[in-house]
């Protein structure tokens, strides 16, 4: 057999006729001619929908495009003005793809249709980009194992379609996992104990070993006043009425509650890397941010870097065993309408790490809502009248905040989320407030320092509440005590502290403090 290499500089030149498969087309450069800019296979009998990049139909009526002030040769996706006859020239890629195979060389032209044809074909594991991009869509995305890398370079979305009412998730790419009909439900025949990882299940036979599963309870009082909702993981069957998943769990459960499980197939190990990223001015309809991710598993966000973004730039929920790093957020357009100006918000989510990490005036740097066993190291915020470090009070526990500076404000989103939170450690942290003195037990305060500023009258204070709390090497203006939960077993204990105006313990009024509290100098 022998097979014809074919070198071109332009593809509309790529040759149709008297092909056989294995027969090869090499894309020379304009610059340098000896470059090679393209590799492509002949497929006789291939139908894949040309895209005008990875897949390429000989014989249609294409335009040329100018960029970057010269004529370069390729097509735009798009470019197809009738479906052609089997025969196919598909890149070969190795894997990588490039938005410059698309004929993308910087935002003049939307890099969308060349987005979607990378994300969407299997066989790439890893999208480069080294020019400038300009995104006109919000894409919705639910493949796995996937490296996008923009190399530092400068994403805009101005002329983005318009965004839905109140949607975070609008963002340039949203990485979803897909919720599957496999439903089961059960009522508690007996407590669902704290720190337990046994589960009760209406029947075993239909969990597998290592399958994803969304865990959630019924509600209290409040809208969202649930103790679990969560993406977990099978590790073991146990009998016909329990399965173990990778998770103990922070809040007793009482017999009698209602336990919903949901299969899902997540998304897993796609990571996001150095990009630039410049929303549009302006409210939510025009408002845009990077990336959010649900139902998801190990996947990183990395060297993200945002300016004047509306929703958060890196939005979670649902997601397990993840990383986010030396990302920041500058001056996003929108701080007081909830859930806007945030750099990551992560919610019901797990096993997540969030480091090295800035905002200036931002609403917030991190939000946990419904989270648990995730820490925050070396983030600091700046212009932090809102709070760089919150939760929302829907049952976080096992949270650990280590060598960070910002305002700090834990549970105090009101009581449709249950104003609840346990077992949350600070260590080395510098800040102008702490706020604490919501339904929050077993905090740990070591090595906190609140200076006043002139942001808040009330700055330069720590306002606790006495269930467990343990503070020690700590300074600030004034230390308040208010009561508001009575659920930890250990004392409350301040050693080794400096309050300048002296500590505080309210005596009257529901947020009386009723337990004891040991001051040691």
């Amino acid at each position: 057999m022998i097979y014809h290499i074919h070198s071109i500089r332009d593809l509309m030149a790529l040759p149709a006729g008297e092909l056989q498969a294995g027969d090869a087309a090499i894309l020379l450069g304009y610059d340098h001619p000896g470059d090679i800019v393209m590799q492509l296979l002949w497929q006789p009998d291939c139908t894949y929908s040309h895209n005008g990049g990875t897949i390429i139909a000989p014989a249609l009526s294409v335009d040329r495009t100018e960029l970057c002030g010269q004529e370069v040769a390729g097509m735009l996706p798009g470019q197809v003005s009738a479906q052609p006859p089997p025969g196919r020239w598909l890149l070969l890629h190795n894997g990588i793809g490039d938005f410059r195979y698309f004929g993308i060389f910087g935002s003049e032209h939307p890099a969308d249709e060349a987005l979607e044809a990378m994300v969407n074909d299997p066989a790439i594991k890893r999208i480069d980009a080294y020019t400038d991009l300009r995104f006109k869509q919000r894409h919705k995305f639910y493949r796995s194992e996937l490296d996008l890398d923009f190399h530092n370079c400068t994403v805009t979305a101005d002329g983005i379609q318009q965004a839905q009412h109140n949607d975070p998730f609008g963002a340039v790419m949203h990485f979803s996992g897909t919720l599957t009909e496999d439903i089961q439900q059960l009522t508690l025949t007996a407590p669902l104990k704290e720190l337990e990882d046994m589960f009760e299940v209406k029947d075993s036979g239909a969990f597998q070993l290592y399958d994803w599963w969304v865990v959630s309870v019924n509600r209290l009082t409040g809208r969202e006043e649930k103790e679990i909702d969560k993406l977990l993981m099978v590790t073991e069957i146990l009998d016909a009425t329990h399965v173990r998943f990778n998770y103990k769990m922070g809040w007793e459960l009482e017999q009698g509650r209602v336990l919903t499980y949901q299969k899902v197939e997540p998304v897993r190990r796609v990571n996001v890397r150095n990009m630039v990223f410049w929303g549009n001015d302006g409210g939510e309809e025009r408002g845009a941010q990077p990336l959010a991710l649900e139902y998801a598993v190990e996947c990183n966000a990395s060297g993200l870097q945002a300016y004047h973004t509306y929703w958060p730039v890196i939005m979670r929920r649902h997601n397990t065993h993840y990383v986010t790093e030396r990302c920041s957020l500058t001056n996003p357009v929108e701080v007081v309408v909830g859930g806007t100006g945030y750099l990551t918000q992560q919610i019901h989510c797990l096993y997540g790490k969030v480091r090295d990490c800035t905002t200036s005036n931002a609403r917030h740097l991190n939000d946990f809502t419904g989270s648990a066993y995730c820490m925050v190291e070396n983030c600091h915020g700046d212009g932090d009248y809102h709070g760089a470090f919150v939760t929302h009070g829907q049952f976080e526990h096992d949270l650990t905040y280590i060598g960070n500076s910002g305002l700090i404000s834990f549970a105090n989103s009101g009581s449709p989320w249950g104003e609840s939170a346990r077992r949350i450690a600070v260590k080395r942290h510098s800040g102008c407030w702490m706020i604490a003195h919501a339904k929050v037990s077993d905090l740990t305060l070591e090595d906190v320092h609140v200076v006043k500023t002139l942001n808040y009258p009330q700055c330069g204070t720590m306002l606790i509440n006495a269930d467990g709390v343990q503070i020690r090497g700590c300074s600030a203006d004034k230390l308040i005590f208010t009561q508001r939960s009575v659920r930890s077993r250990r004392p409350n204990i301040v050693q080794d502290c400096h309050f300048t105006d002296g500590i505080e313990t309210v005596s009257q009024g529901e947020n009386a403090v009723i337990s004891n509290i040991t001051i040691r100098e």
